[in-house]
This record gives C-alpha cells, sequence and structure tokens, in this order.
C-alpha cells in the first residue's frame, strides 16, 4: 500500500511540475520584444501638412525569409480639419498600408473634451520595402488634400508583430 502511495505521490508531483512549466511557456509566447511595442502618455501638437513623423517608431527584425508585418496603432487625437495617416518603412516616405483618415470631429452636447479615440491597422508586405534583419516603422501624417491642419495626439500605442 505504501508503493503506491509513493508513486501516486511522484506521478502527482510530475503533473504539477509539468503544468507549472506549459503554464509558463505559454505566457511568454505572449510576450512582445521591448522594441516592437511603444507607448506615448504625454500630449504633442503638431501643425502640418501631410506628412511628417508623429513620433511613434518601432522596429521588427525579420528572418531570412521576410514575412508581412502587422502594425496596429491607437491614439486619442484632435484635428481641425481632414488628417492622414500613415507610415514610414525603412526611413522611406510615408504611405497608407490601410485605413489611415481621421476627419475632423465637432464634439456633441454635453462633450468637454475634443479628442477622439482612434485604431489604424496596417498590414505591409515584403513588397512594400520589408528587407531580412532589422525594419524600422515610424508613424506619419498631416493635413490630406495639401491642407495644413492643426493636430493634436494624445496617449498612444503602436505595436508591429510577423503576421503568421
Amino acid at each position: 500500500m505504501k508503493a503506491i502511495t509513493k508513486a501516486n505521490k511522484r506521478n502527482a508531483l510530475f503533473i504539477v511540475a509539468m503544468s507549472v512549466a506549459l503554464l509558463a511557456a505559454s505566457v511568454s509566447a505572449f510576450a512582445v520584444p521591448a522594441n516592437q511595442v511603444t507607448r506615448k502618455l504625454v500630449i504633442n501638437t503638431f501643425k502640418a501638412q501631410c506628412c511628417v513623423l508623429l513620433g511613434s517608431t518601432v522596429t521588427l527584425v525579420e528572418p531570412a525569409t521576410v514575412q508581412p508585418v502587422i502594425l496596429t496603432w491607437s491614439t486619442d487625437f484632435a484635428v481641425d480639419g481632414t488628417a492622414l495617416f500613415g507610415l514610414s518603412v525603412n526611413g522611406g516616405s510615408c504611405a497608407l498600408y490601410g485605413s489611415g483618415v481621421a476627419p475632423s470631429v465637432a464634439s456633441g452636447p454635453g462633450t468637454t473634451s475634443a479628442f477622439v479615440s482612434g485604431s489604424f491597422q496596417w498590414v505591409v508586405f515584403p513588397s512594400d520595402g520589408l528587407v531580412k534583419g532589422t525594419n524600422t516603422f515610424s508613424v506619419c501624417g498631416g493635413g490630406a488634400n495639401s491642407s495644413v491642419v492643426n493636430l493634436v495626439l494624445g496617449s498612444r500605442t503602436l505595436t508591429v508583430q510577423i503576421s503568421k
């Protein structure tokens, strides 16, 4: 009877140890390297025609076989006209890789904030200028249709990941 109890205890300890190891592995699978995320919690003001760099930049290291990447930028913004938001890939010109129009929004009755929250997601393919090794992505933007706008950015985050 004692032999069965010792065997059960060993099995139970083994199961617990494996469970902890699997849990630790699954949590680390969701971790994102620090260079692939950025967060700004200060308000910045820009007066610009499209396109100027807006201060959010991330990098990602591509493997030998370059894969498409997905970037997500979330921001609070206020603009006095129509603005465009896009990306500069590896120092190139500002371009749209998905949605990017930020219209001027009037505050509704009872609203005291001029800010609107928006989220933009872009997909960049290897043919868009991705290279093996380090790639840099910077958010850019400004007034659309050759207009100069006052653009105020509040809290914002930018993330990049290889699509799988």
